[in-house]
């Protein structure tokens, strides 16, 4: 783990955190973008889930479409906004690299 920078104002480090735009902006855009990847996939997940609720003519065969659909979105979801939060961490930490002293309120480059 990197040091933080000391605030050029008034010289603490214990007050002083990175700003996490571009870790904000991936996490949206990379659930936006894996959600949308697993509807585009959701053929898949209504058979398997269809074919699982067969068990049940009828209403289970309905029911397991509907959960095999959901489950691939939400876990397209989720996989796309843990990588695009990750992938915005170290944008921000390594290329941005703008941090904010909590004690004085000044935004500086670290």
């Amino acid at each position: 783990m990197s040091k933080k920078p000391r605030c050029p104002n008034c010289n603490s480090h214990q007050h002083v955190v990175l700003i996490n735009t571009a870790q904000k902006a991936g996490t949206v855009a990379g659930g936006g973008l894996g959600a949308a990847y697993g509807y585009a996939g959701i053929g898949s997940g209504i058979a398997i889930g269809s074919s699982l609720g067969s068990v049940v003519p009828g209403v289970g065969t309905a029911l397991g479409a509907i959960a095999g659909g959901l489950t691939g979105a939400l876990t397209g979801f989720f996989t796309g906004a843990a990588v695009g939060n990750a992938v915005g961490e170290q944008v921000d930490t390594h290329v941005i690299g703008r941090y904010r002293c909590n004690r004085c309120v000044k935004e500086f480059e670290g």
